[in-house]
């Protein structure tokens, strides 16, 4: 037998079947794109050196429009609320006297922020770090972030990359499933050598950042992605629009 033909013949066959599950999985009207079976889908990306679990891809996902956002860059006046270092002194130590305190801050520097969800407290090296994200009917606006950091038990500082949400643009439009999102992530990572183990599948509201804005305040679009976060916190973010 011709081994190098047969070898030529196997690969031809491999890339034929990819092409093929490609087409069918984004053709428009096939049932949203969904597997029937996720083990199917796990093994399919298994086979191509991808592993996840078949209870980390999301079964749902909403049609969703863009969201027209500010991005805030002036802190003047927030700063100079800080310098009364006296009226933000926590007098407990736990982590619910930190988050009062950081709330009752937040509150005070404006309606800007009234959309700033609490996410979490963080301790390091002596530095208490109370984080809160923006969140849109429960989908995350990516990078929309405060923390507000206390040292001694004092409020020091208010790092603060914050998009002010205005309002939704015209109506809803159809979003790919996450397994779409996988499959478009297998393809623009099909030339990494090493595996991708996925640690996480989530719908998130993103901006664009690295375009250069007008400072203070700029207008800007932020769209709906897939978030996939893989080998110890890399990620990617895929289109969630389908496009027809």
């Amino acid at each position: 037998m011709n081994w190098s033909k047969a070898k030529t013949i196997l690969i031809i066959t491999f890339v034929i079947t990819d092409i093929f599950l490609l087409f069918i999985f984004f053709k428009p009207g096939a049932a949203s794109a969904e597997f029937k079976d996720t083990a199917q889908l796990t093994e399919f990306l298994s086979a191509r050196g991808i592993y996840v679990d078949a209870e980390q891809i999301p079964g749902k996902h909403k049609d969703l429009p863009v969201l027209y956002v500010h991005s805030q860059r002036e802190y003047s006046a927030i700063d100079k609320l800080i310098e009364d270092k006296s009226r933000w002194k926590v007098e407990g130590k736990n982590d619910e006297d930190y988050k009062k305190m950081a709330d009752a801050f937040i509150k005070e520097a404006g309606s800007v922020y009234s959309s700033a969800k609490f996410s979490g407290i963080e301790r390091d090296e002596g530095l208490v770090k109370v984080i809160y994200i923006s969140e849109v009917n429960k989908i995350t606006v990516e990078t929309s972030r405060i923390v507000c950091i206390f040292k001694d038990g004092e409020l020091s500082d208010f790092d603060c990359n914050w998009l002010e949400v205005i309002e939704f643009h015209d109506k809803p439009q159809k979003t790919i499933s996450a397994a779409q999102a996988l499959l478009l992530f297998m393809a623009i990572t099909s030339d990494d050598k090493e595996e991708i183990y996925i640690e996480d599948i989530e719908m998130v509201y993103w901006l664009d950042e690295s375009v250069e804005i007008e400072l203070p305040v700029s207008e800007d679009t932020a769209f709906p992605v897939w978030k996939i976060t893989y080998n110890g916190g890399e990620f990617k973010h895929i289109d969630a629009f389908e496009h027809s």
